[in-house]
């Protein structure tokens, strides 16, 4: 499989736009697939019908929402597990630390060794091959090779699966 990707000039240092600048990879998407159109590749894989695998995924989403809301890790055996994280501001001491310093959360998902194999760059895993940047299509006047999606490192859009 080969990954697109771009090139950024960003700062060396998150969080400090005043250090060196660096060119670094990022990937872009070359669009997404729904889950109607994979529950229909496993539906064809399977004696499942369509119906039948999305009833299962909406059903396994809603549990894994539950039980990260209970504050589980959710293991799914080969897959991955997701865990919840939470941002916070801190504090100098803590007596000082109250639920109203929290000021976020998010879900970490830790890939299980099958899906992390699909990351492995040769010996039959991914390629990359580079590709304009928006602003470079837009100035060569190109549009039409320019890949869509994300401009987000991974190419995903961060959606939060707790909704």
């Amino acid at each position: 499989m080969s990954v697109n990707y771009s090139l950024a000039h960003m700062s060396s240092e998150p969080g400090n736009p005043g250090g060196e600048k660096k060119y670094y990879a990022k990937a872009q998407a070359s669009g997404e697939v729904t889950m109607d159109e994979m529950a229909e590749d496993i539906a064809y894989a399977t004696s499942l019908t369509d119906g039948d695998v999305l009833n299962a995924l909406r059903a396994l989403i809603k549990q894994v929402n539950k039980h990260l809301a209970a504050g589980k890790i959710v293991r799914l055996e080969n897959f991955g597990s997701f865990q919840l994280q939470l941002q916070s501001d801190g504090t100098l001491t803590e007596k000082e630390f109250t639920s109203a310093n929290i000021t976020g959360a998010s879900i970490q998902f830790r890939p299980g060794k099958p899906i992390k194999a699909a990351t492995r760059a040769g010996d039959g895993g991914l390629t990359f091959k580079r590709v304009p940047t928006l602003k470079e299509a837009a100035l060569s006047g190109s549009e039409d090779e320019t890949p869509g999606g994300s401009t987000q490192p991974g190419g995903s859009d961060n959606e939060d699966p707790l909704g």
